[in-house]
């Protein structure tokens, strides 16, 4: 019997660094079959499945990522993580870690993005979890600073490759000099860290003209290219 299809689908979404126009990444996003948002697949998921359905994702990703051929780019793969998820003895990271050693991923494209959907209890204890990550060669970034959970503390725990600044953060930054001014601190806080930030979000040449003015490079948004399903986007800048 053949088992059914999983209630999700994969959409790739680039990231790009706007002085070059290559795609540094392809963010793995979940879609419903439908057509349905990330939030309203994740918010179908009875909370003890929630794990196991995230490393289902995750497998699912790096599977559609090379039927596509993403090993054959220099992009790597961004695949979004719960933080509980990190540890879990089951559908933790080294899961995938293994998953991907056994589908024939390199270890060294990965970057995950620790979601700021849940609370962090112990940063310290995740900050162990996290550089044992590391040393095997996988990378980790904080998502959507200045929002929910992910707030500048830890980045003080943890050693993040990068850090990824949300679309509410910096919406209309260029119109709004208060806004402007706050996405200046935060830029300048990650820089202390020694991180390159990655911005997502990005819907008008208006932001992104005032992002690349404070140095930024690296940019994920509607402007450059939508997420796309079947496909690796290939992101244009205006």
């Amino acid at each position: 019997m053949t088992p059914p299809s999983p209630p999700f689908v994969i959409a790739f979404q680039p990231i790009v660094d706007v002085e070059t126009g290559l795609t540094i990444a392809q963010e793995a996003l979940v879609r419903g079959r439908g057509g349905q948002s990330a939030g309203s697949v994740l918010a179908a998921i009875p909370l003890p499945d929630r794990y196991r359905v995230d490393a289902e994702i995750r497998r699912a990703a790096m599977e559609e990522a090379l039927r596509l051929g993403l090993p054959s780019t220099t992009a790597a793969l961004t695949l979004n993580l719960y933080p509980g998820c990190v540890a879990h003895p089951e559908f933790g990271v080294t899961r995938t870690a293994d998953d991907a050693v056994a589908l024939g991923f390199p270890l060294d494209r990965l970057v995950f993005e620790i979601s700021e959907m849940e609370p962090v209890d112990d940063p310290e204890a995740l900050a162990v979890e996290l550089s044992a990550l590391q040393r095997r060669g996988l990378r980790i970034a904080l998502d959507d600073v200045g929002t929910g959970h992910a707030r500048m503390p830890l980045l003080m725990a943890w050693r993040a490759d990068g850090a990824k600044i949300a679309r509410e953060v910096i919406m209309g930054l260029d119109l709004d000099p208060r806004r402007l001014e706050q996405v200046r601190l935060t830029l300048a806080q990650l820089n202390a860290f020694g991180l390159v930030p990655v911005v997502e979000g990005v819907e008008t040449v208006g932001e992104m003209q005032a992002l690349r003015a404070m140095g930024v490079r690296a940019m994920q948004g509607y402007l450059f290219a939508r997420p796309g399903i079947g496909v690796l986007p290939v992101p244009v800048v205006p």
